[in-house]
């Protein structure tokens, strides 16, 4: 079977290729008319027509068609997708959804594709549609990153305040608000950015709405002046007396510092910016008192602050009631003053119970060691004599008393002693006997 095909090889081949020619030369004469397509985009004509009737619309599946014409087979190369317009005219909209897909053919094209050979598929293409919805949303401005160390940021100006949306009204319904960011990162001079608006949800995140969504304008200018300045601790100078049984414990602010601008001299001599304001007064209160205060107000001659943000600074002065613990003490443990050498010392009663006021979280991590408790028995007189406690506390607690007792003053028994002395004296002297 090998040998048969390669018998006579040369001669087979050149037959082959003899016959292409021939069919070649067929095709070039006679130049038959052939089927062919292309892939063509779909677009959208006389979209002002929803618009009059405050409607958008969304093309339902995929808005390309396949075109399918006649050809002669030498002018087939020279047919493009590009030559074909296919469209669907808004005009012929009605509540089905339904529009048929139109296709043209360019000018210079018409001689080599006969029109009514032109056909599209799908040969409809369906819409949805929603009412359209314009809503005006007022511009925030996000900085990123912080200034180079002794500069703050100063007024942010924008070329517009605010911007009109316009789209589907289920996605502008997704828009919360709108803002432009401005990188702000180590920097010491004046800015000028061009920035585009950014659509945020109801958490603060980012929203691509593509481009079914319109924004007017669609860019806006920022200036945003760089500063010098310094920042200067708030110093809240707080007057008045809580009612009895409470106690002022401080102040609490998220803002503690503020940047403030001026000329070199002046803030040279700051370090921290005094508020001395009626509003920080405590008198008779019974529980936290929350006050705004507008920084700006308490600033030295030829200053001012830096941004908005200081002109409503909530600010709470914080009041909590006071409360008592007992703490058990056995008076015989106690350290003594004004003891007297001669006199013992005895007690009515073991213990004594102390009183301590004060906040409850202080109270709750005080041990009675801390009381420094001294029993005083200075210029006692022998016999029963009331006791009296002396304490060093520390600040923050107050003794409101203890349960009375008693110490009893008894001489103490003088210590008998019996010396003895032996003393051998001879008085008399031996004498001698005649």
């Amino acid at each position: 079977m090998k040998e048969k095909l390669l018998n006579n090889l040369g001669l087979k081949v050149a037959s082959l290729v003899l016959a292409f020619a021939v069919w070649m030369a067929i095709v070039n004469i006679s130049n038959p008319i052939i089927e062919d397509s292309q892939p063509v985009s779909v677009e959208v004509r006389n979209a002002k027509v929803l618009d009059a009737s405050n409607l958008t619309y969304e093309i339902i599946g995929k808005d390309v068609v396949t075109v399918s014409y006649q050809v002669r087979t030498r002018e087939r190369s020279l047919v493009k997708a590009s030559d074909f317009h296919a469209y669907i005219d808004l005009k012929d909209y009605n509540v089905t959804g339904a529009l048929p897909v139109n296709v043209e053919i360019n000018k210079d094209k018409e001689n080599l594709v006969k029109n009514d050979t032109i056909t599209a598929k799908p040969m409809v293409i369906r819409i949805n549609t929603e009412a359209l919805q314009r809503k005006k949303f007022d511009l925030q401005v996000k900085t990123v990153g912080e200034v180079e160390d002794g500069y703050a940021l100063g007024p942010i100006s924008l070329s517009a305040d605010s911007v009109t949306v316009e789209g589907p009204e289920s996605l502008i319904g997704q828009i919360s608000r709108m803002g432009i960011e401005v990188d702000v990162d180590n920097k010491n001079a004046d800015l000028n950015e061009t920035a585009v608006p950014f659509f945020y949800d109801a958490n603060d995140n980012k929203l691509n709405l593509g481009d079914k969504v319109t924004v007017n304008p669609h860019e806006v200018e920022c200036h945003v002046m760089i500063l010098k300045a310094k920042n200067l601790a708030l110093n809240f100078e707080v007057s008045g007396q809580v009612a009895g049984g409470y106690r002022y414990t401080g102040v609490e602010s998220k803002v503690k510092t503020v940047p403030v601008v001026g000329t070199k001299s002046v803030l040279a001599s700051l370090s921290t910016l005094s508020i001395v304001s009626d509003k920080l007064n405590i008198d008779g209160a019974t529980g936290d008192k929350v006050v705004e205060l507008d920084l700006s107000q308490y600033l030295p001659p030829n200053t001012s602050v830096v941004g908005n943000e200081y002109k409503n600074v909530t600010v709470k002065l914080k009041v909590e009631p006071l409360t008592t613990r007992v703490f058990t003490l056995e008076l015989n443990t106690l350290d003594k003053i004004g003891t007297q050498a001669d006199y013992d010392y005895e007690f009515d009663q073991e213990t004594t119970d102390v009183t301590v006021r004060g906040l409850k979280e202080d109270l709750d991590a005080l041990d009675k060691e801390k009381l420094n408790a001294i029993l005083n028995v200075t210029n006692l007189h022998p016999g029963q004599n009331p006791g009296a406690l002396k304490f060093e506390l520390s600040g923050g607690f107050e003794v409101v008393g203890y349960t009375p007792f008693h110490v009893m003053l008894a001489r103490k028994e003088p210590v008998s002693s019996t010396v003895e002395s032996t003393t051998a004296s001879t008085t008399e002297a031996a004498e001698p006997q005649s």
